[in-house]
């Protein structure tokens, strides 16, 4: 049993970074334009607008880059408690 669950993780593991290697199978902006949108996209996803859907560019480069995504989590970790009043 732990053997496949650690077959399962490792394997989870070796598919995002193969993912991140050859990078987004879709169109995606780039750094300097997720940067100037990234106030925004926030905002929105923190009041639980669907930012996925809308932005589907926006979150293949998320998804994608590790610096921007860093970035994106930072901000919304300070923003959201604001916006949700907790």
């Amino acid at each position: 049993m732990a053997v496949g669950r650690m077959f399962r993780r490792t394997r989870k593991r070796e598919t995002r970074w193969l993912e991140r290697l050859l990078g987004p199978t879709e169109a995606e902006v780039g750094c300097d334009e997720c940067f100037d949108r990234l106030d925004r996209y926030v905002e929105l996803e923190a009041t639980g607008v669907d930012v996925a859907s809308r932005f589907p560019m926006m979150r293949a480069h998320l998804e994608g880059c590790p610096a921007c995504k860093e970035e994106h989590d930072e901000l919304l970790a300070f923003i959201k408690p604001h916006v949700s009043g907790t």
